[in-house]
């Protein structure tokens, strides 16, 4: 089966609210189900989007802008690739699968995220990884201030160096062999996170403001 292809409208300029448009929100619908779809009391999802293909499991949004809000959200299962920028609360209260954003993300990516993948490409904005439970978040771009907010556990793989973060403590560098089997999954993705192999990285735990088992690592 082909991907369910969502392609962003051009001349869509208010905020999009994608929580509908996740494999576990879709599943059992029909193409012309999903079209008819309200993201709003305005707006459809063929409003918003041109809609191609039937896999579910598989979402790919293209021609992607940071008006879309909520993608990914309470996600169980699955994939989806965002092909450009998105908006605030990316991958928010995830609990599994798969997401990868090729573009920068707005304000707290990954919030009270459970469990499963966000990838992300670009830059992420305040309050990445905020309240996070666990799972794995990655981020190759710059990150931006109160990161790891009230985080208590989980991995947050930055490839970029943060500001100081008052309430986490940095343990040092270390070679931590099992960051190989982390890698290993993101070999079979569509992203630059499969070209990472660095073992060594720089170890910070915290927030320490709360349950503080919750982790940073920084790529050599």
């Amino acid at each position: 089966m082909s991907e369910l292809i969502f392609t962003l409208r051009p001349a869509v300029t208010h905020l999009v609210d994608c929580r509908a448009l996740t494999p576990n929100m879709l599943s059992g619908k029909a193409l012309a189900e999903i079209k008819a779809l309200r993201l709003s009391a305005q707006h459809t999802v063929a409003d918003v989007f041109d809609v191609t293909g039937e896999d579910v499991t598989h979402i790919i949004f293209k021609q992607a802008r940071a008006v879309i809000h909520y993608v990914g959200y309470q996600m169980k299962a699955g994939q989806i690739i965002i092909e450009g920028d998105a908006g605030d609360f990316i991958g928010a209260a995830m609990q599994g699968g798969v997401l990868v954003c090729k573009g920068d993300v707005g304000e707290r990516a990954g919030d009270s995220m459970r469990r499963g993948m966000l990838l992300i490409e670009g830059d992420a904005g305040e309050y990445c990884a905020s309240s996070m439970k666990a799972g794995t978040l990655g981020v190759l771009g710059k990150t931006g201030t109160r990161l790891g907010y009230g985080m208590k556990r989980g991995t947050l793989l930055l490839a970029q160096a943060p500001a100081a973060q008052a309430t986490w403590l940095d343990c040092g560098w270390h070679t931590l062999p099992f960051l190989d089997i982390l890698y290993k999954s993101f070999k079979t993705l569509d992203s630059r996170f499969a070209t990472i192999t660095q073992m060594r990285v720089q170890r910070w735990m915290g927030d320490v403001s709360g349950l503080g088992k919750a982790e940073i690592l920084v790529l050599a």
